[in-house]
């Protein structure tokens, strides 16, 4: 098998290949929601609800303002030393909304360093090893439009363009994270496409429940003109939650959310269907706010995560805000942002 041949076919195992095109999902995104573990779909309240469930914008703040920017990386047992495969994902977005609208850009980029492999027969050294790696950056522009349908209920759809790349390389470093670097430096052809959201919202005074189902038209990118890899497909998304606040309606001390994945979702540590629960809370006269979040899959190993985030007030209405987060399988993530509310 020719060396291109084998790197292709590499790549698009790591990406879990589904002929005649590779799925791929979107890790979740946001400083808030990802403190909580990604149950947001159920509270969705300040401008990433153009993301997260449109609908939510509705019941949110009059006035919200969102940028946040986050790294997320998956590495087997052994460390940045493995010898085996390793991922990453960094995401950014900047949101804005007053209801009925809400705009957002956001990019979302994953790489992929596969197995150590040797370049010659024999033990692999340092000067003898290289590993496939690939790289998945889609750039979003978003425009969220919302509509009542009665006293309880409230329907939305995001209309999205999606700019997107695909692209595939070799990296001849010893470290998974090296090779990882090597991975963003992967610049693919662009192709540019429409896509939407759609989503809905209950709120039943303390009460809600939301779901919002992410790219319908399952938009695919190629990585060439050449065709020589396989395309790959952005998974469509079908998540349900449900969210109390002691507030609701205006501004909640205590938040307490529950989501979970309708469908599968193609990853990089194999299909998952999360269930995400978590709480927020807030003090000193809403200028800290903190919380924290437990996730797991529903099929395959559970594949836990334990997130935790704050939110400190700078002056009235003005948060600075950030999230850690750490789960099986050296999964670790973290994110920083700013929020302005009214």
């Amino acid at each position: 098998m020719s060396p291109n041949r084998f790197n292709v076919l590499l790549a698009v195992t790591i990406l879990a290949a589904a002929a005649p095109q590779a799925a791929y999902a979107q890790d979740p995104i946001g400083v808030r929601a990802q403190g909580l573990a990604g149950a947001f779909v159920g509270v969705a309240d300040d401008a990433s609800a153009v993301y997260w469930n449109p609908s939510g914008l509705a019941t949110g703040a009059f006035v919200s303002f969102v940028l946040d920017y986050g790294q997320r990386d998956l590495g087997p047992e052994g460390g940045q030393l493995s010898p085996n495969r390793a991922s990453r994902q960094t995401s950014g977005i900047v949101a804005f909304s007053s209801p009925p609208l809400g705009f957002a850009y956001y990019r979302i980029a994953s790489f992929g360093a596969g197995p150590r492999e040797s370049v010659v027969m024999g033990v692999p050294g340092r000067e003898e090893v290289r590993r496939s790696v690939h790289a998945i950056t889609t750039s979003t522009v978003g425009v969220a439009l919302l509509q009542s349908v009665g006293d309880y209920l409230v329907v939305g759809a995001t209309l999205k363009l999606i700019s997107g790349s695909v692209a595939d390389g070799v990296s001849a470093t010893f470290r998974a994270d090296g090779a990882l670097d090597d991975a963003e430096d992967l610049h693919g052809a662009g192709e540019t496409t429409g896509d939407v959201d759609v989503s809905a919202m209950s709120a039943l005074g303390h009460l809600r429940l939301g779901v919002v189902a992410r790219n319908l038209t399952t938009p695919v990118f190629a990585s060439d003109a050449a065709g020589e890899t396989e395309p790959v497909e952005l998974q469509r998304q079908v998540r349900i939650g449900g969210g109390w606040g002691s507030g609701w309606p205006g501004i909640s001390r205590v938040i307490i959310a529950v989501d979970a994945d309708v469908m599968n979702r193609t990853t990089p540590d194999g299909d998952r269907r999360d269930v995400a629960a978590g709480a927020e809370t807030w003090w000193l006269k809403q200028r800290l706010g903190v919380r924290a979040g437990v996730r797991g899959s529903t099929i395959g190993t559970a594949r836990s995560v334990v997130a935790t985030g704050v939110s400190a007030a700078v002056k009235t209405g003005f948060y600075l805000e950030g999230h850690v987060a750490l789960g099986q399988q050296e999964e670790r993530s973290w994110s920083v942002g700013a929020r302005f509310t009214f």
